[in-house]
This record gives C-alpha cells, sequence and structure tokens, in this order.
C-alpha cells in the first residue's frame, strides 16, 4: 500500500507499506465478526437475551460470510423497486498508520519502504546501501503485528 501525507512540501511523509502492517486479522475474519457485532448491538439495544449455543450457531454460521465481492454486489429483494448493496469501510487504529505519532521514528520530508521483519533480508539492505548510500534502516515495533523493518530516504 502507498501513503502520502500532508500535503504541505515541509511535512509530507511518503511510505510504501507492506500489507502485514494493516492486517493483523484476516480479512475474512474481520467480516463476519463485525456481523456477529452488530447483531449482539441489536439484541443488547432491545434487550433480548438468546442462549450461548444459539449464538455460538449463528456465529458458525457467520463464519462462512467471508466474499466482499458477494457482499458487496447489488441484491434484488422481491418487491422491493430498489437495488440494496453493502459498503465496507474501514478505519484504522493510530497504531495502525506508520504516519501516526506512534512511530515518531517515520520523519516528515522522507520516503521510506516498510516491510515486515520476518521477510527481510540482509541482501536487501545492502543493495539499498548500494544504490542510495543516504538511506537509513531501522526497526519499529506494531502493537499488533510486530517488528518491521523501515529504508528510509529523507529529502
Amino acid at each position: 500500500m502507498v501513503l502520502k501525507t500532508s500535503k504541505a512540501n515541509d511535512k509530507v511523509k511518503i511510505s510504501i507499506v507492506d500489507g502485514s502492517f494493516f492486517e493483523t486479522v484476516p480479512k475474512e475474519h474481520l467480516i463476519y465478526q463485525m456481523f456477529l457485532n452488530i447483531l449482539r448491538g441489536h439484541l443488547e439495544k432491545k434487550h433480548i437475551k438468546i442462549p450461548s449455543e444459539l449464538l455460538s450457531e449463528i456465529e458458525k454460521s457467520l463464519s462462512h460470510i467471508t466474499d466482499q465481492t458477494i457482499i458487496a454486489a447489488s441484491q434484488t429483494i422481491e418487491k422491493a423497486s430498489v437495488r440494496p448493496r453493502l459498503r465496507i469501510m474501514a478505519e484504522v487504529h493510530s497504531e495502525g498508520n506508520p504516519h501516526s505519532s506512534f512511530y515518531p521514528e517515520i520523519s516528515e520530508r522522507s520516503f521510506n519502504f516498510i516491510i515486515q521483519k520476518s521477510i527481510y533480508e540482509e541482501r536487501l539492505a545492502e543493495i539499498m546501501r548500494q544504490k542510495i548510500p543516504e538511506v537509513k534502516i531501522f526497526t519499529i515495533r506494531h502493537k499488533r503485528n510486530g517488528e518491521h523493518v523501515v529504508f528510509q530516504y529523507r529529502f
């Protein structure tokens, strides 16, 4: 994923970020947990109690709702004059944004390449140092996803 922060040239941060930085929980799990949370919220709001065994069965059923393309498709509802569709949007927690204050090491006026430490190899660092001698290499710790290696070039 490519991130750009700030329109002001003196504060801009540009990063290419490995998807592992954002995906702390598999997307499929997020989708059905979201629907389960919606159900629980409605049950609580309406003061409806259901047995935990039934809730477990519902959770098993919802765990099959994993394909975002099916969820986002327009639905045909008998006798309805509209075709509703769902769009799932996400808000990133601050610790999930490498440009947030959680990561002060990501400087303003910098270009960053951020990868999970488990896929990092010293050979990559050697190549980067050969091509861009000014590159700074360091690690940041993601609250949920562990260490990531940052290759930073300041401009």
